[in-house]
């Protein structure tokens, strides 16, 4: 019986695509709901949970087309820290260090989180809770759990969601991002299950209205993650004049003190802490040679759990800083012109066929791309920054496609 609902389970998403858009098959949505119900049931949620939000379950296909969509342009680091650590976003943070400074440094003493990380994260997820979302979860949720993409991931987000439905419905939400986010710090509902906190002792977890309850259990979710304290996430770094490209992009982990002998050195300050000298430090270059170079430190790894994506965390960690005057912001180059998602493409194509393999070409520069892009970059004699630029993609052909 099991065998069978499993393969029903997985035989009955169907869709079309018309012009562009996303056609359903409704008569299959019902039979996955009748199957989720059932499995539901075996994870504790009770029949009158299940009766009355399964009968409620609507298709959000913009959840589909949101999940899949591909950029036009390569989402790039100048981009994406310009809009994301604006002069606004500044501003404001630095109103909301003030305004919540008292609570801030009381949740800071409890985990260990400093409070410049607690406001850059909020910013980043819900700009300081002015927008936490207007998509309906439980549609959303149940949409990305009948769409095989992420089936497991989001049914049991769905789960953990009725949960809350069933046990906190005064804290549930209604709205929240179309990915199942929702509250000040976009908490999935696994996570909410886990980690949040009631920080102000009221008797409920209220991660949306409640200021401290947000900021209590954000710096609870860092701090059993192995937040450590009073360590940096990363600082931005200087390369030597002539890097050894070699030994610069074998992406090892090495201790501050070893990158120091290599000859790099940290922008805003003459010399590395001497705390930090031993600390693992990995070395990362978002945009090539042609951009900002950083090291980063443990806890830079604890905000790519939060949101798997280097520059997200790289503009966390930046916004904080920033907050703390620590450092400037990066400002974007004036003669800086993103590459195309289908230059990219090309790119990776084209290295393919010269025998770079690094896989299906998809428009995203991953690690294997990069090692790639090295080889080719080493064999023609350019600097083995391990990003595209203007020279390489116009020796490939690819440029401005």
């Amino acid at each position: 019986m099991k065998i069978l609902l499993k393969s029903a389970y997985y035989l009955i998403f169907y869709f079309f695509v018309i012009n562009g858009r996303i056609v359903w098959a409704a008569d299959d949505f019902t039979a996955w709901k009748d199957i989720f119900y059932q499995e539901a049931l075996k994870n504790g949620i009770s029949r009158q949970t299940l009766d009355t939000y399964v009968p409620q379950m609507t298709l959000l296909p913009q959840a589909i087309r949101l999940d899949m969509a591909k950029p036009e342009y390569l989402q790039n680091f100048f981009d994406y820290t310009r809009t994301r650590v604006s002069d606004y976003r500044i501003m404001r943070g630095r109103e909301m260090m003030k305004k919540y400074k008292t609570w801030l440094r009381r949740v800071s003493d409890n985990y260990g989180v400093p409070p410049e990380y607690l406001v850059a994260l909020w910013g980043m997820e819900t700009n300081y809770g002015s927008y936490m979302g207007n998509a309906d979860m439980l549609d959303s949720l149940a949409t990305l759990a009948y769409h095989p993409r992420r089936r497991r991931f989001f049914t049991g987000e769905l789960v953990a969601y009725l949960k809350m439905l069933e046990k906190e419905p005064s804290v549930a939400p209604k709205k929240g991002s179309w990915d199942g986010g929702f509250g000040n710090f976009q908490f999935m509902p696994t996570t909410f299950q886990v980690y949040a906190v009631d920080g102000d002792n009221n008797g409920r977890r209220d991660i949306i209205r409640n200021i401290p309850d947000a900021f209590s259990s954000a710096a609870n979710y860092l701090s059993h993650m192995g937040w450590t304290p009073n360590e940096p996430w990363g600082r931005e770094i200087i390369l030597p004049e002539k890097p050894d490209w070699g030994k610069l992009h074998q992406n090892e982990t090495k201790t501050v003190y070893e990158w120091q002998k290599m000859g790099i050195k940290p922008k805003y300050i003459a010399d590395f802490p001497q705390n930090e000298m031993n600390t693992k430090a990995q070395l990362r270059m978002p945009m090539g040679k042609s951009g900002p170079v950083f090291l980063t430190y443990p806890n830079f790894k604890l905000l790519m759990r939060w949101n798997n994506m280097e520059l997200y965390a790289l503009s966390v960690g930046i916004l904080a800083d920033i907050l703390q005057n620590r450092m400037p912001r990066i400002d974007v180059p004036a003669d800086f012109v993103p590459f195309k998602t289908t230059s990219i493409i090309c790119m990776q194509e084209k290295l393919n066929k010269q025998g770079y393999h690094l896989g299906s070409p998809d428009g995203k520069i991953g690690i294997k791309t990069r090692k790639a892009i090295r080889s080719f970059q080493r064999d023609n004699l350019m600097d083995q920054d391990g990003y595209p630029n203007i020279e390489l993609l116009n020796k490939l052909g690819c440029y401005n496609l």
